[in-house]
């Protein structure tokens, strides 16, 4: 099952704005992956944006 290119392009690049990762890197990953990283990035920046440190990774 593939989804659209637009949705591709919109998590590649919403990932490349706050990871700085490279290109191939974030198209290299699968679909579940990238989907997982965004929501821990969003929750990460819920909490910047709240003024709340995030936890550091265990």
């Amino acid at each position: 099952m593939t989804y659209g290119l637009p949705r591709l392009w919109e998590e590649i690049t919403y990932l490349a704005y706050y990871l700085h990762w490279p290109f191939g890197e974030l198209a290299d990953l699968d679909h579940r992956s990238r989907e997982t990283v965004i929501t821990e990035v969003g929750r990460i920046n819920e909490q910047l944006n709240a003024g709340r440190q995030p936890p550091a990774p265990s």
